[in-house]
C-alpha cells in the first residue's frame, strides 16, 4: 500500500467519535445521581464521579484533537514542542480514564445489596 494514499481521519470524524461516548458519560452520571438510593450514597457518588472523569477525558481528546491541528496548521511547527504537547495529552488521557474506570469498578464493590435495596419501601396501602 503507497503511504500517500493513508490520510488521517478528519478532525469532524475524531470528534464526531467522541461525541457519543461524551453524551453517554454524562448520562451516566444523572443515572447515577437518580438512582442514588438505590445504589448508596458512596456508589453513585462514585458512579458519577467516575461518569463524569470519563466524559471529562473524552472532551480533552476532542481539545487534543484541535489543539494539535492547529499547530500543524500553521507552517512554523516546531516537532519537540509538538511532541510534548502530544505526550502531555496521552498522560492525562490515561490517568483520567485509569481513575474513571475505577471510580466505577469501586463502585460496583460498594453499591448497596437487593436486600437492603428492597427493605426501602413506600407507604403500605
Amino acid at each position: 500500500m503507497d503511504s500517500s494514499t493513508v490520510e488521517p481521519l478528519s478532525v469532524a470524524v475524531q470528534i464526531g467519535l467522541r461525541v457519543p461516548v461524551i453524551l453517554i458519560a454524562l448520562a451516566g452520571v444523572l443515572l447515577a445521581l437518580l438512582m442514588m438510593r438505590r445504589l448508596g450514597a458512596l456508589a453513585g457518588i462514585l458512579t458519577a464521579a467516575g461518569s463524569l472523569l470519563i466524559a471529562a477525558d473524552q472532551a480533552a481528546q476532542v481539545v487534543w484533537v484541535l489543539h494539535l491541528r492547529s499547530m500543524t496548521s500553521g507552517g512554523d511547527l516546531d516537532i519537540d514542542t509538538f511532541n510534548s504537547v502530544n505526550n502531555a495529552y496521552a498522560v492525562a488521557d490515561a490517568v483520567m480514564i485509569t481513575i474513571g474506570v475505577a471510580l466505577v469498578v469501586a463502585s460496583l464493590l460498594l453499591r448497596r445489596s437487593p436486600g437492603a435495596a428492597a427493605g426501602v419501601t413506600g407507604p403500605a396501602l
